[in-house]
């Protein structure tokens, strides 16, 4: 197995460890009762954060 072999194979094994750790977050999020609107930051991360 040469190097770039071995190293789109640990990129692939680091994109579904994240995914795996990342989906229940996304779901969580979108099954919350209130209303997402312009103050969510997780939804509009570019907009600064309301206090």
């Amino acid at each position: 197995m040469n190097a770039l072999t071995y190293a789109a194979g640990l990129g692939l094994v680091a994109l579904a460890l994240a995914a795996i750790v990342v989906t229940p977050l996304f779901l969580a999020h979108a099954r919350t009762a209130h209303d997402h609107g312009p103050t969510c930051w997780w939804c509009h991360p570019w907009l600064a954060r309301r206090r």
